[in-house]
């Protein structure tokens, strides 16, 4: 779920020299547009305390850039610990039908209308991004690589952005990765290689496109994709799962477009197995479709009150219409 260093830069790389990738080369303009159609927090007061009075967590300064906060299960709720505080950094930027607080996200209608509105947004900068870019691909591998979309920002973050408390306002971290500066929101751009000045995707953090769900979406995406258009040509990658696995091998870890070809060094090759897994087991099985029929049951259950035999039949309606889907053989947290 949490994106590791680009390995073979690092082994190349030296500080203050930011190698160059044709994503970075794109112009800002493709990502900081409006996807969402969100109500922005422009209106939102800014908090005048500090967040600290309200111990909601444990704070590092990042080498003076920004504060990493490991926040209490209080306040994320199952949406990841590592978190960027950036309130007033990105202000009149943060999608606010996103951002929802411990309490709203507890809420099985606005989980499962949380969900849903990912779903949209995935598709929506997916096919834009397809567009954009001269609609390279049709048929099934057009469908199996939107499918790979889904499965990316499911891998990357479980479809988390934000976070918000009050009125302050955070984005998810890696918060455990190789890379100093981490990596950021819901498809996990990274910042930086080991070092602070070893910088990467410097006109996406330029741009404060982590600000905008819908901006982060685009801009991981079209860094799938343009490694995708290699993987898929590579006499290694056979088989159309072959060329996304092996597109996200190089997402992930940056070590081969292969999706078989892994680092001798037994710790790196223990995460680059486990992402590409990941991957692929969250592709095949849709897992986000689980999610949002478990949203569906809770709410369900929460509408039929007290009644254990309503309960019950609803239970069993929503499992049968799972299987007869043909989408899960079990459910599972």
């Amino acid at each position: 779920m949490v994106r590791c260093a680009l390995l073979g830069l690092l082994l190349f790389s030296s500080p203050g020299m930011a190698a160059m990738y044709p994503w970075e080369e794109e112009p800002a303009s493709r990502w900081t547009r409006d996807f969402s159609n969100s109500a922005r927090d422009t209106r939102v007061p800014v908090p005048t305390t500090q967040l600290e009075q309200e111990k909601i967590g444990e704070k590092t300064t990042v080498h003076d850039l920004f504060d990493r906060w490991v926040l209490n299960e209080s306040v994320h709720v199952g949406r990841g610990k590592h978190y960027a505080e950036v309130t007033k950094d990105c202000k009149g930027k943060i999608e606010l039908d996103f951002s929802l607080t411990p309490k709203q996200w507890q809420n099985h209608a606005r989980r499962k209308q949380y969900y849903r509105s990912i779903d949209r947004l995935v598709i929506k900068v997916g096919r834009q991004l397809l567009a954009d870019f001269g609609n390279q691909l049709s048929g099934r591998e057009k469908k199996a690589f939107m499918r790979a979309l889904h499965t990316l920002a499911w891998q990357e973050s479980l479809w988390q952005h934000y976070i918000r408390y009050k009125n302050w306002f955070f984005v998810v971290l890696s918060g455990t990765s190789y890379n100093v500066l981490d990596d950021w929101g819901i498809t996990q751009v990274a910042r930086s290689h080991v070092h602070r000045d070893d910088l990467l995707n410097e006109r996406f953090f330029a741009s404060k496109g982590y600000c905008s769900i819908g901006s982060t979406l685009y801009y991981g995406f079209m860094e799938y994709y343009l490694i995708y258009m290699d993987a898929r040509s590579l006499p290694c990658n056979n088989s159309a799962m072959d060329k996304l696995l092996g597109a996200y091998n190089q997402y992930s870890s940056g070590f081969s477009y292969c999706y078989n070809e892994f680092s001798e060094d037994e710790t790196y090759r223990t995460y680059q197995i486990g992402a590409i897994t990941g991957f692929g087991n969250h592709y095949k099985n849709r897992t986000w479709l689980i999610k949002m029929e478990r949203a569906k049951d809770a709410g369900l259950l929460e509408f039929a009150g007290s009644s254990e035999e309503k309960k019950q039949q609803l239970v069993i309606r929503r499992l049968m219409s799972l299987r007869d889907l043909g989408r899960v053989k079990t459910l599972w947290d």
